[in-house]
């Protein structure tokens, strides 16, 4: 192979035998299926719907089919959103530049061969094993595959494994291995074994699932033995069981929640917003600290020289000619190094030594044959060169550095030396540098930046800006953006190496100034640490430390491959402005998601209360599977899903959600059980009803008493002022109606073994739902209950429950 690469005929020979790739997608179709279907609730309900079926209880088995019916819901959503994200995945799918009949084509990982010639520069992703042909200080991070934290340098000859990324320098290397047959592919197995850890909000979800499976068992077996102690007969006894035990299942709720996680993910797709782990659209709700990069993120990430000061070289075009050499010959070409060459054209030159540019060192040097002997140019941060001792600025570079670098514009500077190079850039600058130029670039800010932190301070998000220019540049990009005068800055040197220390100058401080990258890694893990739950944007190579740590990884869509890569959701558009959107969607999936649980765990409640009273007293049980099927779908089912999607003006119940929600639902539970029981009693016995007389009336109350909770969801200590809004009063307007139908209509009644009611019995069945709203309210006004929900010190967020995030 030479440098012209395969042709295009040897690389559609080389790819047809490859036969197509594996698809690729954030989540299979299988695991969608299976995620909705196998389930445990599914497995419980699946049992007693069999067991009604087999009894020929046709009417008692409805509940079934509208398990079938939400379950496949639930998949529809999620393909829907699947389709969505998958063809927004395109746009972020790791690419190769490759080198074919001598030209530079860009393609996807899949379209590369083995033998082609793929170019390698900071940030792009290995997407296929190979050998180093050639490279200028390449350096990869393989961390991923091999274990090793440290990046590796690349020599000739030297293997590159796929999956890991290039972190400086620049080189080729011929591919010798791709998809299955790669490193990467062999271990591919162990990479999809990992699982992002839950959410926030899923994490308090399967505490509240966990605390009914538990109350389930322990109700079950005192049900069931309490049927066979009595000597039910086989179809009283299935009816009851099946009626107290399913009704007791929170079953919608893990539906509901990955269905309002899929539409938000569509929603943000439309709006250029790429959800790569569906969870995190509900834990961007939970984001309380955004740590921001300067240049990219806050800024546009386009250079642009602005003008150079000259030093001892008295004409300027010789200091332009050093700079386009310069610019010209490097390996790494930054966007740095684009901007200056964009003004200064130069010819590239052979180069005898070269230590490549890294945000550890920040600087970089090459040296070139200037005719009479070999010349060493370094280009670098002025400040840290003076700081060290390097460099000597005086008289008027001194002045433009201090001028410029306070109306937050950048600035290099470019001196030049007869002594050789280190041997690394952690070594230290050379010796005898003379300055030949300070370079100052302007970057842009990104339009709305500032009304875009302001919405986030309003939502009590914290921020924090970390970068790796001088404080002077920093600090007045941060007075453009709006960040307070009085906020607290620290330099990278002055940060503490104790965790403790560390983590009191992570909280105390908000613009954060020649942080190398270690440094923004150890601030992400700090506030982490400290209970913050900290969302890192970035777009650099530089960034990818930091974006692992972090709980929440946001990348720009014209960043790096890798840094994509990482990250939970990409800006596609580079529309920082989207962040807040997205914030705002993933607190109105958590407000919605705590209805919800509420209108569950109040149908738990209710269910175990009236398993009790059933079981230890032997009363009739007042419900027929059917009826309790029907009061579910008209006050949970159909609601839910309009809640689900509506807007929420409730809490954020973080580190508490269970006691929170119980807070609501213990009162409403139980005075539904009241109630219920109190109308079958006061129709079956004391005013002589029938059985179908009392049931009618118990299910009449239950499904009153239901839509009235309905419209209280919002409430809670110091919210009883909220208004209930007109599209839910509309809501349970209707679902009344429905009721009142299907009494009305005789098929339907009789479909339901209810009864017509007579006057009395309505006012009876009325009159215990207005009982159990008052018990209710009584509850709710109790201190202790009040105390479950009462807004306490925020609790820690636990620990990240892993080292880092892996690279797909």
């Amino acid at each position: 192979m030479t440098e012209r690469g395969l042709s295009a005929a040897e690389a559609a020979e080389r790819l047809r035998e490859l036969g197509p790739a594996q698809p690729h997608s954030s989540r299979s179709t299988a695991s969608i299926v299976a995620g909705n279907v196998f389930t445990l609730f599914n497995l419980i309900i699946g049992v007693f719907f069999i067991l009604i079926l087999s009894l020929g209880l046709f009417a008692d088995a409805i509940f079934g089919l509208i398990a079938i019916v939400n379950t496949w819901i639930g998949i529809r959503q999620e393909l829907k959103a699947k389709e969505v994200l998958d063809r927004l995945a395109v746009l972020i799918a790791p690419r190769a530049t490759v080198i074919r009949d001598g030209r530079e084509l860009e393609l996807l990982a899949d379209e590369v061969v083995p033998g082609d010639l793929i170019r390698l520069a900071p940030g792009d992703q290995a997407v296929a094993d190979g050998r180093v042909i050639e490279g200028r200080g390449l350096a990869v991070d393989e961390s991923m595959l091999t274990g090793e934290s440290d990046p590796i340098g690349k020599r000739p000859g030297d293997e590159v494994l796929s999956g890991g990324f290039v972190v400086s320098g620049s080189g080729s290397c011929e591919v010798t291995a791709v998809r299955e047959d790669s490193y990467a592919g062999k271990i591919a197995g162990e990479a999809k074994a990992f699982r992002h850890p839950p959410s926030p909000l899923e994490r308090e979800v399967n505490r509240v699932i966990v605390a009914s499976t538990w109350v389930l068992l322990p109700l079950a077996v005192l049900l069931i033995g309490s049927l066979i102690v009595r000597r039910v007969d086989l179809i009283d006894a299935a009816q009851t069981a099946t009626a107290g035990l399913i009704t007791l299942i929170p079953e919608g709720l893990v539906l509901l929640m990955s269905v309002t996680f899929a539409v938000a993910a569509r929603k943000l797709a439309r709006r250029n917003t790429l959800v790569q782990q569906m969870s995190a659209t509900e834990s961007l709700a939970s984001v309380d600290t955004i740590c921001v990069d300067k240049t990219g993120t806050l800024t546009d990430g386009e250079l642009t020289v602005v003008g150079i000061e000259t030093a001892y070289v008295t004409d300027s075009k010789l200091a332009g000619r050093l700079l386009g050499r310069y610019a010209a010959s490097a390996g790494d070409r930054n966007r740095t190094l684009e901007a200056i060459a964009a003004e200064f054209p130069g010819q590239a030159e052979p180069v005898l030594d070269e230590v490549v540019f890294s945000s550890e060192w920040k600087w970089a040097g090459l040296t070139l044959d200037d005719g009479g002997g070999p010349v060493s140019l370094v280009m670098g941060a002025p400040d840290l060169m003076v700081e060290s001792g390097a460099l000597d600025l005086a008289g008027p570079l001194a002045e433009r550095l201090e001028a410029e670098t306070a109306v937050g514009r950048r600035v290099i500077a470019l001196a030049q030396t007869s002594a050789p190079l280190p041997g690394s850039g952690a070594d230290g600058h050379p010796a005898g540098l003379e300055p030949v130029a300070l370079v100052v670039l302007e970057e842009n800010l990104r339009p709305g930046v500032a009304e875009t932190l302001e919405l986030m301070r309003a939502e009590e998000v914290d921020l924090k800006l970390i970068s790796g220019d001088a404080r002077a540049t920093v600090t007045a990009v941060a007075a453009a953006v709006g960040v307070p005068a009085d906020a607290g800055v620290i330099d990278g040197a002055e940060l503490p190496e104790d965790p403790e220390e560390l983590a009191r100058a992570a909280a105390e401080n908000t613009i954060f100034c020649r942080i190398r990258p270690d440094q923004k890694r150890a601030l992400v893990s700090a506030l982490s640490d400290a209970g913050r739950y900290t969302a890192m944007i970035g777009d650099g190579v530089n960034d990818v430390p930091a974006l692992k740590r972090a709980r929440m990884a946001v990348a720009m869509g014209s960043g790096s491959q890798v840094t994509k890569s990482v990250a939970d959701v990409v800006l596609l558009e580079d529309e920082f402005e989207r962040l807040p959107e997205a914030v705002a969607e993933g607190r109105r999936i958590a407000r919605n998601i705590h209805r919800l649980g509420r209108l569950y765990l109040t149908k738990s409640i209710y269910a175990a209360a009236l398993i009790l009273l059933v079981s230890v007293p032997g009363f009739a049980f007042p419900f027929l599977p059917r009826h309790l099927t029907l009061a579910a779908l008209l006050t949970i089912g159909i609601p839910s899903f309009v809640l689900a999607l509506a807007p929420s003006d409730g809490p954020l119940y973080r580190g508490r959600l269970l006691r929170a929600l119980g807070a609501f639902a213990v009162p409403a539970g139980l005075a539904t059980a009241l109630g219920s029981i109190l109308s079958f009693f006061l129709v079956d016995v004391i005013f002589g009803g029938s059985l179908e007389d009392g049931r009618t009336a118990a299910t009449t109350t239950l499904i009153i008493l239901g839509l009235c909770f309905v419209l209280l969801l919002e409430r809670g200590p110091g919210r009883e002022h909220i208004a209930i809004q007109s599209y839910m009063l509309a809501m349970v307007a209707g679902l009344g109606a429905l009721f009142a139908g299907i009494l009305a209509v005789a098929p339907l009644r009789e479909l339901f073994e209810m009864s017509m009611l007579s006057a009395s019995q309505w006012f009876v069945a009325m009159l215990a739902a207005a009982l159990g709203l008052v018990t209710a309210s009584l509850m709710w006004r109790l201190p202790g209950i009040q105390s479950w929900e009462a807004d306490e010190e925020r609790l820690p967020i636990p620990p990240l429950e892993r080292e880092d995030r892996p690279e797909p």
